[in-house]
């Protein structure tokens, strides 16, 4: 029987069944994405226009338009030049989340992290107990022989 993933909107509230790990229920997706083409418009209307401007002008939510701005959806746009700071650093950038070095930290971190979780992995493989031909033991098999021993 299949699991029914249902969520409450975090914008409305309401219950709804999300598919692919939405956050917001449908009717609200449709109102942000209707919000986020008249804040493109704004912008494209009134070149070398703030952030705090078009917050307090288009009355969109900080969260959408600073969402935007680090997901480059203002790249092109005439005049808007906005730089916000690195999640992990603080130094300002004008496009995603992480400067280019934290971003390669980061990279790095997770490849040590990979590579640690492999050789942990590779080293449990050969701990495991074996049987004669040299397929690996479950560890219920183990179990049950060292019962079976003990009883002996």
């Amino acid at each position: 029987m299949a699991k029914l993933n249902l969520k409450n909107c975090v914008s409305c509230h309401k219950v709804f069944l999300s598919v692919i790990g939405e956050s917001i229920c449908p009717e609200c997706r449709v109102l942000e994405q209707t919000m986020e083409e008249d804040v493109k418009e704004y912008v494209r209307d009134h070149p070398g226009i703030t952030i705090r401007q078009l917050i307090d002008e288009t009355g969109a939510p900080d969260k959408l338009i600073w969402r935007m701005v680090r997901q480059g959806q203002f790249d092109n746009a005439s005049g808007l030049e906005v730089q916000y700071p690195c999640g992990k650093c603080g130094k300002l950038i004008k496009n995603g989340a992480y400067c280019p070095e934290c971003a390669v930290k980061l990279k790095m971190e997770a490849k040590k992290f990979a590579d640690a979780m492999k050789m942990r992995a590779h080293a449990a493989a050969d701990k495991a107990p074996t049987i004669k031909g040299g397929a690996q033991k479950t560890y219920s098999e183990t179990m049950y022989n060292e019962i079976e021993d003990s009883h002996n």
